[in-house]
């Protein structure tokens, strides 16, 4: 049967012939886009090498070796591949399938590519990172010095509008796909049950969720092949088991799918077989991949996505919703032979509620290596780069201080020498580093073993219960990776057997990429004509550690204490180490891997660790080092006391205490803050002190020409501070003389102002005077007996009669009558209704039809 994709081969050889040829493809899951349109190409006569970017290793290899069938050739020869560690082709391959990050070096190293007449991005709906660079690299090499280039992006889901005009001008195409009906089904999670014995609700673990719905459609006419998504090995290991072991798959094949199977594994779950099968994979089986006979899907709805934190500097690994359109690619695996079925364990509702697609990678994930090799390529400023959607600010200027403290940018942002030179490496920024610094100090062979380490999938088997990690890591070790060379050495004993290598729970896969890629930097080392000599972590256990230092000094670490695994990181952070390292007695180290996983709790995991000597940041990090001597409180005795701090950029390294030698500043400062939150209390600020405070601030809003210093919040602070000054403790500032620095505050003209004009009392007609209250920010008021007010018609003001007072009436008995900035209208209205309603209950006191002319307690006026 002839691929959908077919349809649009005239259309696309048309628009090849371009100038500066773009072209936008839009074509649904079954199309045969990635397996058909790079031949298209060599077929039209496009001259060079055809190079087709895909977002993973799997898909890059299967698709090389299906396209070679296809066109009756041998893999390696017209059609190949280039991932990780692995590469078959030739010089004159026409057709090469390669990752991402393998084409990211390929321009890094020929700018220009030579030889390439063609770069088809496949599955650009992905948003990686490196594609999106990649992308814009290339059109900024159409428009310059390549413009016979031609370039295809292919996309199954994206939204292709925004696309276009990032391209622009380009020839937008759309082929259908072969795509057969597929019915949905809804099986979303009951709420959790409530335990009997008052424990957290139970939650049905995912994989018994999928082996429940995995049961119906078998039980359904026609199921094919069955095809399961889940976000990570772990739960795909879990629902292997529960399926050959329950007996739910009998008569069945089961077969895990995910990136770090061996690649005869991979070919065998996806190649048919003499029985029905179930394939249980991650995200990797989504697109790209043609898995014959699936015609039942079942999706958790959920994948385990990396990204990266920059405010915290952490890597995370957390399980994720997929978004609606990652749904429809999954549910689509169902429909390419045959109509189908898709369940999703998640109702109707929530789908709608789901994201559109999903985030662009630029937004997640750690922009170092991004920025590094802009720079090296010529970028200045990679805020102006060609983005398709722009970094954010946080996650950029993260990179550029990450880069700066490796010393690969300068103050100015611009790349050094040595940046240039960890960009020529083929490796992430830290482990370029990392390499250099051990050429610097003679331990390559160790940092290329763990350089090779870290960027692998691991060495160690991830079985509970059984040998693995603890036993080849030792108490007196510097590094785990020693553990991890004993471990790679046995491996390598057992020429990489997985039977044998699973005994002692080591991954012989695991091993074997590190040894591929251990030799791949022996190589470069000898290249560069650095000194390589034997792994030896023991004796060269202080180069390995300050060479660790210069790569990862941000993740510099300390314990809180020896009796527990907690620990601070430089940034402000902290985290959990691993409780079979090596350096729990180290007075610091480096995490080679600082992870933050989900599982009951997040969890923020400290790996692979160094010991480091705190003395060599004044080799490596003179710059970030510092000695300070300040002041701390002491809670339980509340005194403040002399601190001696030893600091590597945040992260406190020593602190030393002492009653001797306290700096009377920041004493001043700790006892000042104590007072203003509350917790010490000056006995002698007292209402006569508010009142005071209040007034200051009043006057300076209602004259401002008289420009009185004002009370404001840091006015406050700076007076308590100034009368805490000289004190050490509490004891000494509770009884303090206030008044000692308030009169200070003010100059001899500026107090009489604030007597004249806010006054602490006003006169009263009978001839007493009258409490006046001032309130920040609420009008001034006095409250009086209504007797004490005959004779005062008008109503009194303060600030040179700019604020009237409110006035308080109170009874004879002192009770709040009315309150009012309008006497004149209370003596013509409000005094008759007064003396109505309540000169009957104070008969002895006087109630005048004419309150003018009284004063006192009722004499007439004179």
């Amino acid at each position: 049967m002839t691929l959908p994709a077919y349809e649009i081969e005239p259309a696309l050889r048309l628009a090849l012939q371009e100038k500066r040829a773009r072209v936008l493809l839009k074509a649904p899951t079954g199309s045969g886009k990635s397996t058909a349109v790079p031949g298209m190409l060599v077929d039209a006569g496009i001259p060079g090498k055809i190079l087709v970017i895909e977002p993973r290793r799997m898909a890059a290899r299967l698709l090389a070796g299906w396209v070679a069938k296809l066109r009756k050739a041998t893999l390696g020869h017209e059609v190949g591949y280039a991932i990780r560690y692995d590469t078959k082709y030739r010089e004159d391959s026409r057709i090469i399938y390669l990752t991402d990050g393998v084409f990211q070096r390929w321009i890094q190293d020929d700018p220009e590519l030579k030889g390439v007449g063609a770069v088809i991005f496949d599955e650009f709906h992905e948003r990686r990172l490196t594609v999106d660079i990649a992308l814009a690299r290339c059109l900024d090499l159409q428009e310059s010095a390549r413009p016979d280039l031609r370039v295809v992006v292919m996309s199954a889901t994206l939204e292709t509008a925004g696309l276009a005009d990032y391209l622009a001008p380009a020839v937008s195409l759309e082929a259908g796909g072969r795509m057969f009906p597929v019915q949905v089904f809804y099986r979303a999670d009951r709420p959790p049950q409530n335990d009997r014995r008052g424990g957290p609700p139970q939650v049905t673990p995912v994989w018994e969720k999928m082996a429940n719905v995995c049961r119906e459609a078998m039980a359904m006419p026609e199921p094919g092949n069955i095809l399961m998504f889940l976000p990570g090995t772990h739960e795909i290991r879990r629902t292997v088991e529960l399926l050959e072991n329950s007996g739910i798959a009998k008569g069945w094949d089961v077969f895990p799918l995910y990136s770090s199977l061996p690649p005869a594994a991979q070919e065998e779950a996806i190649s048919p077989g003499p029985r029905p099968k179930i394939i249980v994979a991650t995200n990797v089986a989504e697109t790209s991949l043609t898995i014959d006979g699936v015609r039942t899907v079942i999706d958790s709805g959920l994948a385990r996505t990396a990204s990266f934190e920059p405010r915290r500097g952490i890597n995370t690994l957390l399980i994720t919703k997929i978004s609606r359109a990652a749904a429809e690619q999954r549910a689509g695996r169902a429909g390419r032979t045959a109509s189908g079925r898709a369940f999703r364990l998640w109702s109707e509702a929530e789908h709608g509620r789901r994201a559109e697609f999903e985030s662009p990678e630029v937004h997640r994930v750690d922009l170092a290596e991004a920025v590094l090799l802009l720079k090296a390529a010529g970028v200045p400023e990679v805020r102006d780069f060609r983005w398709f959607d722009a970094p954010v600010e946080l996650s950029l200027s993260r990179a550029e201080r990450l880069l700066h403290d490796l010393g690969a940018l300068d103050s100015d942002r611009n790349l050094t020498d040595e940046g240039r030179k960890m960009a020529s490496l083929p490796l992430e920024p830290r482990f370029s580093r990392l390499m250099l610094a051990g050429h610097e100090h003679g331990c390559v062979a160790e940092t290329a073993f763990i350089a090779a380490t870290v960027q692998g999938d691991g060495i160690f088997t991830t079985k509970r219960g059984g040998p693995g990690r603890k036993d080849f890591i030792f108490p007196d070790d510097d590094t785990d990776f020693a553990g991890e060379w004993r471990a790679f050495e046995s491996a390598g004993a057992m020429g990489f057997d997985p039977r044998r290598c699973d005994q002692v729970g080591v991954m012989a896969r695991g091993a074997r990429e590190i040894s591929q890629g251990f030799d791949r930097l022996g190589s470069m080392a000898r290249r560069f004509g650095w000194e390589w000599r034997g792994v030896d972590f023991h004796s060269n256990h202080e180069a390995v550690g300050k060479a660790m230092l210069a790569a990862f000094s941000d993740q510099l670490a300390i314990r809180l204490s020896q009796g527990t695994l907690a620990c601070k990181l430089v940034g402000n952070r902290k985290g959990k180490l691993d409780e079979d390292s090596c350096v729990r007695k180290a007075p610091a180290f480096v995490a080679a891997e600082i992870t933050e996983v989900e599982a009951r709790e997040i969890i923020t995991h400290l790996r692979r660790a160094t010991a480091t000597d705190p003395a060599w940041l004044a080799e490596l990090f003179p710059d970030d080092l510092t000695v300070s001597d300040g002041a701390s409180w002491d809670d339980v005795r509340r005194r403040v006391v002399a601190r001696k701090e030893t600091k590597f950029r945040d992260l406190v390294l020593e602190a030393k205490e002492s009653d001797h030698g306290v700096n009377l500043d920041a004493a001043a400062e700790l006892l000042a803050a104590r007072v203003l939150t509350g917790e010490l209390i000056l006995k002698n600020w007292d209402d006569s002190v508010n009142q005071w405070t209040a007034r200051l601030a009043s006057l300076g809003r209602w004259m401002p020409e008289l420009e009185l210093p004002g009370w404001s919040d840091e006015d406050r602070a700076d007076a308590i501070a100034q009368i805490c000054h000289g004190a050490v403790s509490y004891k000494e500032i509770k009884e303090a003389n206030v008044w000692r620095v308030l009169r200070e505050w003010l100059s001899h003209t500026q107090r009489a102002a604030l007597d004249s004009y806010a006054p602490e009392r006003v006169n009263l007609p009978n001839g007493q005077t009258a409490k006046v209250t001032y309130t920040d920010g609420m009008d001034p008021f006095i409250s009086v007996r209504v007797s004490h007010l005959f004779g005062m018609w008008e109503t009194p003001t303060v600030a040179g009669g700019r604020v009237p007072l409110l006035v308080h009436i109170l009874t004879p008995g002192q009770k709040p009558w009315q309150m009012t900035k309008d006497l004149k209208g209370f003596w013509a209205g409000g005094y008759a209704q007064m003396k109505k309603e309540v000169a009957g209950r104070y008969p002895r006191h006087p109630w005048p039809d004419d309150p003018k002319g009284w004063v006192a307690a009722g004499s007439p006026r004179k």
